[in-house]
């Protein structure tokens, strides 16, 4: 339920082994069964990987895959039959936020296991890839900044309400006029956050990018990378900090109000989703690696 999921330079993996919760129907299990073509096709945004580099990747990448599929898929199956319950009963605020700690938990777990490979990719760069890397970063940052960059508040506030609302009828099919126009009324509670956002991103890029000068020195480099990661919210800066918590916020209501609001159709519709993905889950993590 979140506008500001932008987190792509060194975390692109997470995009790729969290799809459930984004997903929903049989396209999470084309998704997860094609992840190696998936994160290759993200790391490509940012460095055109050599054969060699290919084929580390994909062999780190099977390890993180085969560690996921054991240890996380079951649990998401778990928490998607608990949502089919608890989503239908009173939703509050801080039922939506205890869901979003949950999702940040497991992100944070597969990025401590993918980290190693991380690491080893980023060692691998040659000086040529290295230098293309600004120009490719940069390109994302002003892709993310861009639908907020003229300042136009109604604009920014309208595709935050359309963002929402779309990502409320993954799950709970359309949305009726009265809870669309409930949207469109909290939508004002909205503030821009997309070009603090890039901002911050390049205060981190430029620091990554400075750290991948020693990216030789094995030892070092895997250290330091790692003290960067988990420094990463110190990049947000004041300003950043206070907008992305009072919009987070707003999501956490206005989903809440939502999902506490359904008609029957759209409740069963949630219910037959949650289970229908719990049920993808559970397939996937009996499969083979």
């Amino acid at each position: 339920m979140m506008s500001s999921s932008y987190h792509k330079t060194t975390r692109i993996i997470l995009t790729c082994l969290l799809p459930a919760c984004l997903l929903s129907g049989c396209s999470i299990k084309m998704a997860y069964n094609n992840l190696d073509r998936l994160v290759r096709w993200g790391v490509s945004d940012y460095v055109n990987l050599d054969r060699e580099q290919r084929e580390l990747l994909q062999a780190e990448l099977a390890k993180v895959h085969a560690w996921h599929r054991r240890n996380h898929l079951p649990e998401y199956a778990k928490f998607m039959t608990n949502l089919s319950v608890t989503l239908t009963d009173t939703v509050t605020p801080a039922t939506m936020l205890a869901i979003t700690d949950q999702v940040f938990l497991w992100a944070d777990e597969v990025e401590a296991q993918a980290t190693p490979m991380v690491v080893r990719m980023m060692a691998s760069l040659s000086d040529e890839q290295l230098a293309g890397l600004p120009v490719r970063l940069e390109e994302s940052n002003e892709k993310i900044a861009e639908p907020e960059l003229k300042g136009d508040l109604a604009k920014a506030q309208a595709l935050w309400a359309e963002e929402i609302s779309e990502t409320l009828k993954q799950f709970v099919g359309r949305l009726n006029r009265t809870q669309q126009n409930y949207i469109e009324q909290r939508s004002v509670g909205y503030t821009p956050e997309r070009v603090l956002w890039a901002d911050y991103r390049r205060r981190f890029q430029a620091d990554l990018l400075k750290l991948l000068e020693r990216r030789r020195e094995e030892a070092y480099f895997a250290a330091a990378y790692r003290e960067l990661v988990q420094g990463r919210e110190s990049y947000y800066g004041e300003k950043l900090t206070a907008i992305f918590e009072a919009n987070q916020q707003l999501n956490r209501e206005v989903a809440a109000h939502i999902l506490s609001n359904l008609t029957e159709k759209q409740s069963a519709r949630l219910v037959d989703t949650l289970t229908d993905l719990a049920e993808d889950f559970s397939e996937l993590a009996a499969q083979e690696a």
